[in-house]
Protein backbone atom coordinates (compact mmCIF):
# COMPACT_ATOMS: atom_id res chain seq x y z
CA UNK A 1 0.00 0.00 0.00
CA UNK A 2 1.27 3.45 -0.90
CA UNK A 3 2.51 5.37 2.15
CA UNK A 4 2.15 9.12 1.91
CA UNK A 5 4.51 9.85 4.79
CA UNK A 6 7.76 7.97 4.26
CA UNK A 7 9.90 7.32 7.31
CA UNK A 8 13.65 7.01 7.37
CA UNK A 9 15.48 3.93 8.41
CA UNK A 10 15.18 3.28 12.09
CA UNK A 11 12.46 5.86 12.61
CA UNK A 12 9.39 4.65 14.46
CA UNK A 13 5.97 5.32 13.01
CA UNK A 14 4.10 8.05 14.82
CA UNK A 15 0.69 9.68 14.52
CA UNK A 16 0.69 13.23 13.20
CA UNK A 17 -0.89 15.62 15.72
CA UNK A 18 -4.04 17.55 14.99
CA UNK A 19 -2.90 21.12 14.77
CA UNK A 20 -4.50 23.66 17.07
CA UNK A 21 -3.38 26.89 18.58
CA UNK A 22 0.21 26.43 19.67
CA UNK A 23 0.18 22.71 18.84
CA UNK A 24 3.03 21.00 17.00
CA UNK A 25 6.34 22.37 15.79
CA UNK A 26 6.78 25.04 13.13
CA UNK A 27 7.92 22.31 10.75
CA UNK A 28 4.65 20.38 11.27
CA UNK A 29 2.57 23.51 10.72
CA UNK A 30 4.47 24.33 7.57
CA UNK A 31 3.97 20.80 6.22
CA UNK A 32 0.22 20.84 6.93
CA UNK A 33 -0.07 24.28 5.38
CA UNK A 34 1.67 22.97 2.27
CA UNK A 35 -0.70 20.00 2.02
CA UNK A 36 -3.74 22.25 2.48
CA UNK A 37 -2.55 24.44 -0.37
CA UNK A 38 -2.08 21.37 -2.55
CA UNK A 39 -5.62 20.16 -1.85
CA UNK A 40 -7.12 23.45 -2.97
CA UNK A 41 -4.76 24.24 -5.79
CA UNK A 42 -7.70 25.29 -7.97
CA UNK A 43 -8.41 28.14 -5.60
CA UNK A 44 -4.84 29.42 -6.02
CA UNK A 45 -4.61 29.08 -9.79
CA UNK A 46 -4.23 32.51 -11.45
CA UNK A 47 -6.14 31.24 -14.47
CA UNK A 48 -9.39 30.76 -12.58
CA UNK A 49 -9.04 32.98 -9.51
CA UNK A 50 -10.87 35.90 -11.13
CA UNK A 51 -14.41 36.91 -10.25
CA UNK A 52 -15.55 35.47 -13.59
CA UNK A 53 -15.04 31.97 -12.20
CA UNK A 54 -15.81 32.22 -8.50
CA UNK A 55 -19.15 33.44 -7.20
CA UNK A 56 -19.46 36.26 -4.72
CA UNK A 57 -21.05 34.13 -2.01
CA UNK A 58 -24.41 35.90 -2.17
CA UNK A 59 -27.59 34.15 -1.12
CA UNK A 60 -29.91 32.98 -3.88
CA UNK A 61 -32.49 35.63 -3.00
CA UNK A 62 -29.91 38.42 -3.06
CA UNK A 63 -28.64 37.18 -6.41
CA UNK A 64 -32.17 37.12 -7.81
CA UNK A 65 -32.97 40.54 -6.37
CA UNK A 66 -30.09 41.98 -8.37
CA UNK A 67 -30.37 39.97 -11.58
CA UNK A 68 -33.89 38.50 -11.92
CA UNK A 69 -35.35 41.33 -14.01
CA UNK A 70 -32.47 41.27 -16.50
CA UNK A 71 -32.39 37.47 -16.77
CA UNK A 72 -36.15 37.37 -17.31
CA UNK A 73 -35.94 40.06 -20.01
CA UNK A 74 -33.10 38.20 -21.75
CA UNK A 75 -35.05 34.93 -21.62
CA UNK A 76 -38.13 36.53 -23.15
CA UNK A 77 -36.05 38.22 -25.84
CA UNK A 78 -34.38 34.93 -26.76
CA UNK A 79 -37.77 33.21 -26.96
CA UNK A 80 -38.98 35.89 -29.36
CA UNK A 81 -35.93 36.10 -31.61
CA UNK A 82 -33.95 32.83 -31.34
CA UNK A 83 -35.56 29.86 -33.04
CA UNK A 84 -33.73 27.31 -30.89
CA UNK A 85 -34.98 28.95 -27.71
CA UNK A 86 -38.52 28.98 -29.03
CA UNK A 87 -38.15 25.28 -29.84
CA UNK A 88 -37.06 24.60 -26.26
CA UNK A 89 -40.19 26.31 -24.93
CA UNK A 90 -42.27 24.23 -27.32
CA UNK A 91 -40.52 21.03 -26.19
CA UNK A 92 -41.41 21.86 -22.58
CA UNK A 93 -45.07 22.23 -23.50
CA UNK A 94 -45.05 19.08 -25.62
CA UNK A 95 -43.24 16.74 -23.24
CA UNK A 96 -44.15 18.07 -19.81
CA UNK A 97 -47.86 18.63 -20.54
CA UNK A 98 -48.61 17.04 -23.92
CA UNK A 99 -51.78 17.16 -25.95
CA UNK A 100 -53.90 15.46 -23.26
CA UNK A 101 -52.28 16.84 -20.13
CA UNK A 102 -51.78 14.94 -16.87
CA UNK A 103 -54.58 12.39 -16.54
CA UNK A 104 -56.53 12.05 -13.31
CA UNK A 105 -56.88 8.68 -11.58
CA UNK A 106 -59.33 8.95 -8.68
CA UNK A 107 -58.54 6.35 -6.02
CA UNK A 108 -61.31 6.75 -3.48
CA UNK A 109 -61.96 3.64 -1.38
CA UNK A 110 -65.08 2.48 0.38
CA UNK A 111 -65.49 1.32 3.97
CA UNK A 112 -64.43 -2.20 2.93
CA UNK A 113 -61.05 -0.89 1.73
CA UNK A 114 -61.73 -1.61 -1.92
CA UNK A 115 -61.79 1.00 -4.65
CA UNK A 116 -65.15 2.75 -4.92
CA UNK A 117 -65.60 2.52 -8.69
CA UNK A 118 -68.82 4.55 -8.76
CA UNK A 119 -67.30 7.40 -6.77
CA UNK A 120 -64.10 7.41 -8.80
CA UNK A 121 -65.90 7.49 -12.12
CA UNK A 122 -68.16 10.28 -10.88
CA UNK A 123 -65.18 12.39 -9.78
CA UNK A 124 -63.30 11.85 -13.04
CA UNK A 125 -66.34 12.76 -15.15
CA UNK A 126 -67.02 15.89 -13.11
CA UNK A 127 -63.38 16.98 -13.32
CA UNK A 128 -63.40 16.46 -17.10
CA UNK A 129 -66.42 18.79 -17.32
CA UNK A 130 -64.65 21.42 -15.24
CA UNK A 131 -61.57 21.20 -17.52
CA UNK A 132 -63.59 22.41 -20.50
CA UNK A 133 -62.90 25.77 -22.10
CA UNK A 134 -64.90 28.57 -20.53
CA UNK A 135 -65.15 26.82 -17.15
CA UNK A 136 -61.80 26.17 -15.47
CA UNK A 137 -60.03 29.42 -16.39
CA UNK A 138 -61.73 32.63 -15.32
CA UNK A 139 -61.22 34.54 -18.58
CA UNK A 140 -62.96 31.75 -20.48
CA UNK A 141 -60.30 31.57 -23.18
CA UNK A 142 -58.46 28.39 -22.18
CA UNK A 143 -59.26 24.85 -21.22
CA UNK A 144 -57.29 23.11 -18.50
CA UNK A 145 -54.74 21.58 -20.88
CA UNK A 146 -54.10 24.93 -22.53
CA UNK A 147 -53.69 26.54 -19.12
CA UNK A 148 -51.16 23.88 -18.07
CA UNK A 149 -49.21 24.37 -21.29
CA UNK A 150 -49.10 28.12 -20.70
CA UNK A 151 -48.06 27.62 -17.08
CA UNK A 152 -45.21 25.27 -18.05
CA UNK A 153 -43.99 27.61 -20.78
CA UNK A 154 -44.20 30.72 -18.60
CA UNK A 155 -42.35 29.16 -15.66
CA UNK A 156 -39.70 27.93 -18.08
CA UNK A 157 -39.37 31.38 -19.63
CA UNK A 158 -39.79 33.69 -16.61
CA UNK A 159 -38.96 31.45 -13.66
CA UNK A 160 -42.40 31.56 -12.03
CA UNK A 161 -46.05 32.48 -12.56
CA UNK A 162 -48.92 33.56 -10.32
CA UNK A 163 -51.93 31.20 -10.22
CA UNK A 164 -54.82 32.64 -8.24
CA UNK A 165 -57.70 30.60 -6.87
CA UNK A 166 -61.03 32.22 -7.74
CA UNK A 167 -63.63 31.21 -5.16
CA UNK A 168 -67.25 31.64 -6.15
CA UNK A 169 -66.49 31.53 -9.88
CA UNK A 170 -69.52 31.69 -12.21
CA UNK A 171 -69.79 27.95 -12.87
CA UNK A 172 -71.61 25.12 -11.14
CA UNK A 173 -68.43 24.07 -9.34
CA UNK A 174 -67.89 27.52 -7.82
CA UNK A 175 -64.17 27.50 -8.60
CA UNK A 176 -61.77 28.63 -11.33
CA UNK A 177 -58.15 29.72 -11.71
CA UNK A 178 -56.59 32.95 -12.94
CA UNK A 179 -53.14 33.15 -14.55
CA UNK A 180 -51.14 36.30 -13.79
CA UNK A 181 -47.63 37.23 -14.91
CA UNK A 182 -45.16 37.30 -12.04
CA UNK A 183 -44.12 40.82 -13.15
CA UNK A 184 -46.73 42.02 -10.66
CA UNK A 185 -44.49 40.69 -7.90
CA UNK A 186 -42.11 43.63 -7.63
CA UNK A 187 -38.55 42.32 -7.29
CA UNK A 188 -37.57 45.66 -5.73
CA UNK A 189 -40.09 45.40 -2.88
CA UNK A 190 -37.98 44.27 0.08
CA UNK A 191 -38.82 45.11 3.70
CA UNK A 192 -38.16 43.85 7.21
CA UNK A 193 -41.52 43.74 9.02
CA UNK A 194 -40.08 42.56 12.36
CA UNK A 195 -40.50 39.35 14.35
CA UNK A 196 -38.72 37.43 11.60
CA UNK A 197 -41.29 38.40 8.95
CA UNK A 198 -39.87 39.94 5.79
CA UNK A 199 -40.90 40.84 2.27
CA UNK A 200 -38.52 39.51 -0.36
CA UNK A 201 -39.12 40.50 -3.97
CA UNK A 202 -42.82 41.02 -3.25
CA UNK A 203 -43.23 37.78 -1.27
CA UNK A 204 -43.97 37.99 2.44
CA UNK A 205 -42.31 35.13 4.35
CA UNK A 206 -42.12 34.13 8.00
CA UNK A 207 -39.06 33.12 9.98
CA UNK A 208 -39.27 29.58 8.57
CA UNK A 209 -39.31 30.75 4.97
CA UNK A 210 -42.98 29.90 4.46
CA UNK A 211 -44.90 32.13 2.08
CA UNK A 212 -47.43 34.16 4.10
CA UNK A 213 -48.73 36.60 1.51
CA UNK A 214 -48.00 38.16 -1.88
CA UNK A 215 -47.83 41.90 -2.46
CA UNK A 216 -48.98 42.40 -6.04
CA UNK A 217 -48.79 45.60 -8.02
CA UNK A 218 -52.24 46.96 -8.79
CA UNK A 219 -51.21 47.46 -12.44
CA UNK A 220 -48.71 45.76 -14.72
CA UNK A 221 -45.45 47.79 -14.69
CA UNK A 222 -44.93 47.20 -18.39
CA UNK A 223 -48.14 48.88 -19.54
CA UNK A 224 -48.12 52.49 -20.72
CA UNK A 225 -51.43 53.06 -18.96
CA UNK A 226 -49.88 52.19 -15.60
CA UNK A 227 -51.29 54.18 -12.71
CA UNK A 228 -52.43 53.75 -9.13
CA UNK A 229 -55.93 52.46 -8.56
CA UNK A 230 -58.67 54.68 -7.17
CA UNK A 231 -57.61 53.96 -3.59
CA UNK A 232 -54.15 55.35 -4.25
CA UNK A 233 -52.50 52.05 -3.31
CA UNK A 234 -49.67 50.70 -5.40
CA UNK A 235 -49.72 47.18 -3.93
CA UNK A 236 -52.46 44.81 -2.84
CA UNK A 237 -51.73 42.13 -0.23
CA UNK A 238 -53.16 38.67 -1.03
CA UNK A 239 -52.86 35.79 1.47
CA UNK A 240 -50.70 32.90 0.34
CA UNK A 241 -53.68 30.52 0.61
CA UNK A 242 -55.21 32.19 -2.45
CA UNK A 243 -52.16 31.92 -4.71
CA UNK A 244 -49.80 29.29 -6.11
CA UNK A 245 -46.31 30.50 -7.07
CA UNK A 246 -44.77 27.40 -8.70
CA UNK A 247 -41.11 27.03 -9.60
CA UNK A 248 -38.45 24.28 -9.30
CA UNK A 249 -36.09 24.98 -6.41
CA UNK A 250 -32.62 25.93 -7.61
CA UNK A 251 -31.01 26.54 -4.20
CA UNK A 252 -32.18 26.20 -0.58
CA UNK A 253 -33.95 29.27 0.76
CA UNK A 254 -35.12 30.37 -2.68
CA UNK A 255 -38.14 32.70 -2.72
CA UNK A 256 -38.58 33.34 -6.46
CA UNK A 257 -38.01 31.21 -9.54
CA UNK A 258 -35.14 31.35 -12.05
CA UNK A 259 -35.66 31.14 -15.84
CA UNK A 260 -34.72 27.62 -16.83
CA UNK A 261 -32.39 28.70 -19.65
CA UNK A 262 -30.32 31.04 -17.47
CA UNK A 263 -27.16 29.02 -18.15
CA UNK A 264 -27.77 29.03 -21.93
CA UNK A 265 -28.72 32.64 -22.65
CA UNK A 266 -25.17 33.74 -23.46
CA UNK A 267 -24.71 30.88 -25.91
CA UNK A 268 -28.00 31.63 -27.65
CA UNK A 269 -27.07 35.34 -27.77
CA UNK A 270 -23.62 34.59 -29.20
CA UNK A 271 -25.11 32.36 -31.89
CA UNK A 272 -27.37 35.17 -33.09
CA UNK A 273 -24.55 37.71 -33.03
CA UNK A 274 -22.12 35.44 -34.88
CA UNK A 275 -24.65 34.58 -37.56
CA UNK A 276 -25.38 38.26 -38.10
CA UNK A 277 -21.68 39.14 -38.38
CA UNK A 278 -21.12 36.23 -40.78
CA UNK A 279 -24.06 37.39 -42.89
CA UNK A 280 -22.69 40.94 -43.06
CA UNK A 281 -19.24 39.60 -43.96
CA UNK A 282 -20.70 37.42 -46.72
CA UNK A 283 -22.72 40.31 -48.13
CA UNK A 284 -19.66 42.55 -48.16
CA UNK A 285 -17.56 39.82 -49.80
CA UNK A 286 -20.23 39.38 -52.46
CA UNK A 287 -20.40 43.11 -53.19
CA UNK A 288 -17.28 43.40 -55.37
CA UNK A 289 -17.72 46.03 -58.01
CA UNK A 290 -15.91 48.22 -60.55
CA UNK A 291 -14.94 51.77 -59.66
CA UNK A 292 -13.86 54.30 -62.27
CA UNK A 293 -11.01 56.68 -61.53
CA UNK A 294 -9.65 59.47 -63.66
CA UNK A 295 -6.28 58.62 -65.13
CA UNK A 296 -3.90 61.29 -63.87
CA UNK A 297 -1.60 60.66 -66.82
CA UNK A 298 -4.27 61.68 -69.31
CA UNK A 299 -6.00 64.95 -69.88
CA UNK A 300 -9.71 65.07 -69.39
CA UNK A 301 -11.45 64.59 -72.75
CA UNK A 302 -13.57 67.41 -74.12
CA UNK A 303 -16.25 65.00 -75.32
CA UNK A 304 -16.79 61.43 -74.27
CA UNK A 305 -17.77 60.06 -77.62
CA UNK A 306 -16.23 56.61 -77.17
CA UNK A 307 -16.57 54.12 -74.36
CA UNK A 308 -19.21 53.59 -71.72
CA UNK A 309 -19.38 53.41 -67.97
CA UNK A 310 -20.36 49.94 -66.80
CA UNK A 311 -23.31 50.03 -64.39
CA UNK A 312 -24.16 46.32 -64.37
CA UNK A 313 -21.70 43.45 -64.46
CA UNK A 314 -22.40 40.55 -66.79
CA UNK A 315 -20.52 37.23 -66.90
CA UNK A 316 -18.04 37.20 -69.80
CA UNK A 317 -18.85 40.80 -70.73
CA UNK A 318 -16.35 43.22 -72.29
CA UNK A 319 -16.47 46.98 -72.68
CA UNK A 320 -14.36 50.00 -73.56
CA UNK A 321 -13.56 52.41 -70.75
CA UNK A 322 -14.21 56.06 -71.64
CA UNK A 323 -11.13 58.07 -72.56
CA UNK A 324 -9.44 59.61 -69.54
CA UNK A 325 -10.71 56.94 -67.10
CA UNK A 326 -9.40 53.66 -65.85
CA UNK A 327 -11.36 50.86 -64.14
CA UNK A 328 -10.42 49.65 -60.66
CA UNK A 329 -11.86 46.42 -59.28
CA UNK A 330 -12.62 45.96 -55.58
CA UNK A 331 -11.74 42.63 -53.98
CA UNK A 332 -13.53 42.17 -50.66
CA UNK A 333 -12.83 38.78 -49.16
CA UNK A 334 -14.70 36.90 -46.44
CA UNK A 335 -12.68 35.78 -43.42
CA UNK A 336 -13.57 32.19 -44.30
CA UNK A 337 -14.82 31.03 -40.89
CA UNK A 338 -17.83 28.76 -41.07
CA UNK A 339 -20.96 29.46 -39.11
CA UNK A 340 -21.79 25.77 -38.86
CA UNK A 341 -18.85 24.81 -36.66
CA UNK A 342 -19.31 27.70 -34.26
CA UNK A 343 -23.07 27.21 -34.11
CA UNK A 344 -22.80 23.48 -33.42
CA UNK A 345 -20.31 24.01 -30.60
CA UNK A 346 -22.43 26.76 -29.06
CA UNK A 347 -25.66 24.79 -29.36
CA UNK A 348 -24.12 21.81 -27.58
CA UNK A 349 -23.40 24.03 -24.60
CA UNK A 350 -26.75 25.80 -24.85
CA UNK A 351 -28.85 22.64 -24.83
CA UNK A 352 -26.68 21.13 -22.11
CA UNK A 353 -27.66 24.16 -20.04
CA UNK A 354 -31.36 23.30 -20.39
CA UNK A 355 -30.90 19.51 -19.94
CA UNK A 356 -31.89 18.66 -23.51
CA UNK A 357 -29.85 16.45 -25.83
CA UNK A 358 -28.17 18.43 -28.60
CA UNK A 359 -29.37 16.21 -31.44
CA UNK A 360 -33.05 16.47 -30.53
CA UNK A 361 -32.89 20.13 -29.55
CA UNK A 362 -30.96 21.30 -32.62
CA UNK A 363 -32.62 18.89 -35.10
CA UNK A 364 -29.16 17.68 -36.06
CA UNK A 365 -28.95 13.91 -36.51
CA UNK A 366 -25.83 13.88 -38.66
CA UNK A 367 -23.49 11.05 -37.70
CA UNK A 368 -25.84 9.74 -35.00
CA UNK A 369 -25.92 5.99 -34.46
CA UNK A 370 -28.96 4.01 -33.38
CA UNK A 371 -27.56 3.22 -29.92
CA UNK A 372 -26.42 6.78 -29.19
CA UNK A 373 -29.76 8.22 -30.30
CA UNK A 374 -31.63 5.70 -28.15
CA UNK A 375 -29.53 6.59 -25.11
CA UNK A 376 -30.09 10.32 -25.69
CA UNK A 377 -33.85 9.91 -26.10
CA UNK A 378 -34.12 7.80 -22.94
CA UNK A 379 -32.14 10.36 -20.94
CA UNK A 380 -34.30 13.21 -22.25
CA UNK A 381 -37.47 11.33 -21.31
CA UNK A 382 -36.28 10.85 -17.74
CA UNK A 383 -35.70 14.60 -17.57
CA UNK A 384 -39.22 15.29 -18.86
CA UNK A 385 -40.66 12.83 -16.32
CA UNK A 386 -38.92 14.72 -13.54
CA UNK A 387 -40.48 17.99 -14.72
CA UNK A 388 -43.86 16.28 -15.02
CA UNK A 389 -43.55 15.28 -11.37
CA UNK A 390 -42.82 18.88 -10.43
CA UNK A 391 -45.83 20.18 -12.37
CA UNK A 392 -48.17 17.58 -10.89
CA UNK A 393 -46.90 18.13 -7.35
CA UNK A 394 -46.91 21.94 -7.24
CA UNK A 395 -49.66 22.86 -9.70
CA UNK A 396 -52.05 20.16 -10.92
CA UNK A 397 -52.51 18.39 -7.59
CA UNK A 398 -53.05 21.64 -5.66
CA UNK A 399 -55.62 22.86 -8.19
CA UNK A 400 -57.44 19.51 -8.16
CA UNK A 401 -57.75 19.44 -4.38
CA UNK A 402 -59.11 22.99 -4.32
CA UNK A 403 -61.58 22.11 -7.10
CA UNK A 404 -62.73 18.96 -5.30
CA UNK A 405 -63.53 20.86 -2.12
CA UNK A 406 -65.65 23.42 -3.95
CA UNK A 407 -67.30 20.80 -6.17
CA UNK A 408 -68.39 18.68 -3.18
CA UNK A 409 -69.65 21.68 -1.24
CA UNK A 410 -71.66 22.80 -4.27
CA UNK A 411 -73.04 19.31 -4.89
CA UNK A 412 -71.57 19.25 -8.40
CA UNK A 413 -70.39 15.61 -8.31
CA UNK A 414 -72.94 12.85 -8.78
CA UNK A 415 -73.16 10.20 -6.06
CA UNK A 416 -70.96 12.18 -3.64
CA UNK A 417 -71.72 14.73 -0.94
CA UNK A 418 -69.76 17.12 1.20
CA UNK A 419 -69.06 14.51 3.89
CA UNK A 420 -67.12 12.47 1.26
CA UNK A 421 -64.36 15.09 1.26
CA UNK A 422 -62.28 13.43 3.96
CA UNK A 423 -61.97 10.12 2.13
CA UNK A 424 -61.48 11.61 -1.33
CA UNK A 425 -59.37 14.77 -1.00
CA UNK A 426 -56.05 12.89 -0.95
CA UNK A 427 -57.15 9.78 -2.85
CA UNK A 428 -55.91 10.58 -6.33
CA UNK A 429 -52.93 10.49 -8.65
CA UNK A 430 -52.08 12.12 -11.96
CA UNK A 431 -50.18 10.38 -14.75
CA UNK A 432 -48.06 12.37 -17.15
CA UNK A 433 -47.82 11.66 -20.84
CA UNK A 434 -45.67 8.79 -22.08
CA UNK A 435 -43.93 8.07 -25.37
CA UNK A 436 -43.76 5.21 -27.80
CA UNK A 437 -40.38 3.96 -28.91
CA UNK A 438 -39.38 4.36 -32.54
CA UNK A 439 -39.98 0.62 -33.01
CA UNK A 440 -43.18 -0.18 -31.04
CA UNK A 441 -43.23 -3.77 -32.35
CA UNK A 442 -40.00 -4.60 -30.52
CA UNK A 443 -41.36 -2.87 -27.42
CA UNK A 444 -44.49 -5.03 -27.43
CA UNK A 445 -42.46 -8.18 -28.08
CA UNK A 446 -40.20 -7.36 -25.14
CA UNK A 447 -43.21 -6.76 -22.89
CA UNK A 448 -44.75 -10.05 -24.02
CA UNK A 449 -41.54 -11.94 -23.22
CA UNK A 450 -41.37 -10.28 -19.79
CA UNK A 451 -44.99 -11.24 -19.14
CA UNK A 452 -44.27 -14.88 -20.08
CA UNK A 453 -41.31 -14.91 -17.70
CA UNK A 454 -43.32 -13.26 -14.90
CA UNK A 455 -40.72 -10.48 -14.59
CA UNK A 456 -43.09 -7.55 -15.05
CA UNK A 457 -46.26 -6.32 -13.39
CA UNK A 458 -49.04 -5.76 -15.96
CA UNK A 459 -50.33 -2.75 -14.01
CA UNK A 460 -46.86 -1.18 -14.07
CA UNK A 461 -46.78 -1.63 -17.85
CA UNK A 462 -50.14 0.09 -18.25
CA UNK A 463 -49.20 2.89 -15.86
CA UNK A 464 -45.92 3.45 -17.70
CA UNK A 465 -47.90 3.85 -20.91
CA UNK A 466 -50.31 6.23 -19.20
CA UNK A 467 -53.27 3.90 -19.78
CA UNK A 468 -56.34 4.21 -17.57
CA UNK A 469 -57.38 0.62 -16.81
CA UNK A 470 -61.05 1.51 -16.33
CA UNK A 471 -61.16 3.43 -19.61
CA UNK A 472 -59.45 0.59 -21.43
CA UNK A 473 -61.95 -1.95 -20.04
CA UNK A 474 -64.85 0.32 -20.95
CA UNK A 475 -63.46 0.75 -24.44
CA UNK A 476 -63.16 -3.00 -24.92
CA UNK A 477 -66.77 -3.46 -23.81
CA UNK A 478 -68.00 -0.88 -26.30
CA UNK A 479 -65.84 -2.41 -29.03
CA UNK A 480 -67.19 -5.93 -28.45
CA UNK A 481 -70.78 -4.73 -28.16
CA UNK A 482 -70.61 -2.95 -31.49
CA UNK A 483 -68.38 -5.30 -33.48
CA UNK A 484 -68.99 -8.57 -31.64
CA UNK A 485 -71.85 -9.79 -33.92
CA UNK A 486 -69.91 -8.84 -37.04
CA UNK A 487 -66.84 -10.70 -35.76
CA UNK A 488 -68.90 -13.86 -35.10
CA UNK A 489 -70.41 -13.66 -38.56
CA UNK A 490 -66.96 -13.24 -40.14
CA UNK A 491 -65.65 -16.22 -38.17
CA UNK A 492 -68.50 -18.34 -39.57
CA UNK A 493 -67.37 -17.50 -43.10
CA UNK A 494 -63.75 -18.27 -42.25
CA UNK A 495 -62.47 -14.72 -42.58
CA UNK A 496 -60.94 -12.29 -40.14
CA UNK A 497 -58.71 -12.71 -37.14
CA UNK A 498 -61.37 -14.59 -35.20
CA UNK A 499 -61.36 -17.41 -37.74
CA UNK A 500 -57.58 -17.74 -37.47
CA UNK A 501 -57.77 -17.92 -33.69
CA UNK A 502 -60.53 -20.56 -33.86
CA UNK A 503 -58.54 -22.64 -36.37
CA UNK A 504 -55.44 -22.50 -34.18
CA UNK A 505 -57.47 -23.54 -31.14
CA UNK A 506 -58.97 -26.53 -32.95
CA UNK A 507 -55.56 -27.58 -34.19
CA UNK A 508 -54.00 -27.55 -30.72
CA UNK A 509 -57.03 -29.08 -28.94
CA UNK A 510 -56.53 -32.64 -27.52
CA UNK A 511 -58.17 -35.40 -29.51
CA UNK A 512 -60.84 -37.64 -27.96
CA UNK A 513 -60.93 -41.48 -28.03
CA UNK A 514 -63.30 -41.71 -31.02
CA UNK A 515 -61.00 -39.64 -33.20
CA UNK A 516 -58.02 -41.77 -32.16
CA UNK A 517 -59.96 -44.97 -32.97
CA UNK A 518 -60.91 -43.72 -36.41
CA UNK A 519 -57.26 -43.10 -37.11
Amino acid sequence: MFNLFKKSKGETERVEPVLGKGAGSSRDRQRHKMHAQERFAAAKSPRISSNNFFGSGLSIDETLRRDLSRIKAASRKAGEDVGYMKRFFSMVQTHVVGDKGPRLHAEVRGNDGNLDRVANQSIEKAFAKWCKIGVCEISGRMDFIGAMQLIAKTVCQDGDIIIRHIHGAPNKFGYAIQLIEADLLDANLNKDLGNGVRIKMGVEIDKWGRHVAYHLLTNHPGEHTWRHDNTGKRYVRIPADEIILPFPMFRPGQTRGVPWAHASLLDFHDIGGYRESALVGSRVAASNMVIYERDPEQEAPEEEDEGDFIFELEPGGAAITPEGYRAKETNFQHHGDTVEGFQKASLKGAFAGVDVNYNTGANDYEGVSWSSLRQAVLEDREHWKRLQGWLISQVVGAIYQRWLKHALLNGAIDNLRGYDLERSVDAFSFKGRRWQWVDPLKDEQAIGAAMDNFTVNPMDVLNEKGVDVDEMAEGWQQYLQILGPAMELAKGFGIGKGAKVAAAANKNAPKNDEEEGEQ
